[in-house]
């Protein structure tokens, strides 16, 4: 059977970055199937790097004319083939905060036929977003999430980052930010996502700090693929 991921967190947690390598790398192995189910910000979208899925040989689902200068807040009734018997992985890239998450909660009769060792739902933390800076915020915004997507957490993942500015330091304050989130709730870390470059260092500082490697979970490498340069954004656009 299929093996899912599901990506739920904040706006700019960088879910949509995680999903686009979680395919790739997913792809090298066997099929592998990306669910866009973004239908809340139209701008910052995994469907954008279609040509680096096609590439991969990532079967992508997104929203009907979505990346066609149109936007229908609507789903593709092809996200029910998700569900079908198959081999490979299915990954779904949720929208932000609890309003994105309300798309996946019509989908739960179909999640509560997935036996649990299949299904894990990440939900992906950066400390550099103010709508979960700070374990309060982060915690609050969990149970709203979970509330309306209908689906419990098994997963958290450290993915402070800025971007192309991403330093160990940011890591750093990440793996603080899930630490106190998973002693207060029970849920595990799944990891820390970071460049190759950035999780080397990250490594040398957690030893030379003595972080426990149950908050730091696996090291995730991640390629920057969405192209968030402002420099760039502001010379030839997205």
């Amino acid at each position: 059977m299929r093996d899912y991921y599901v990506l739920l967190g904040g706006f700019g947690s960088g879910k949509s970055e995680l999903a686009l390598n979680m395919a790739v790398n997913q792809a090298r192995e066997g099929q592998c199937m990306l669910i866009d189910l973004d239908v809340v910000n139209p701008y910052f979208r995994t469907s954008e790097r279609q040509d680096v899925l096609d590439k991969a040989g990532v079967e992508l689902i997104s929203p009907p004319y979505s990346m066609k200068k149109i936007e229908i807040m609507s789903l593709s009734p092809r996200v029910y083939a998700a569900f079908a018997p198959g081999e490979g992985t299915v990954i779904f890239d949720v929208g932000g905060d609890h309003i994105g998450a309300v798309a996946i909660g019509q989908y739960n009769p179909n999640f509560n036929q997935i036996p649990p060792e299949k299904l894990h739902v990440l939900f992906v933390l950066n400390p550099r977003r103010p709508v979960a800076a700070d374990p309060e915020s982060a915690w609050a915004l969990l149970e709203k999430v979970k509330g309306v997507s209908r689906l419990q957490v098994t997963g958290l993942v450290n993915n402070g980052n800025l971007g192309e500015e991403t330093q160990a330091q940011h890591l750093l304050e990440g793996y603080e930010l899930v630490k106190t989130l998973s002693e207060r709730t029970g849920i595990p870390v799944w990891g820390s996502c970071g460049t190759q470059t950035v999780l080397k260092e990250f490594k040398s500082l957690a030893k030379e700090k003595g972080l426990e490697e149950k908050y730091i979970g696996r090291m995730y490498p991640i390629e920057i693929l969405m192209h968030r340069s402002w420099e760039k954004f502001l010379k030839e656009g997205l």
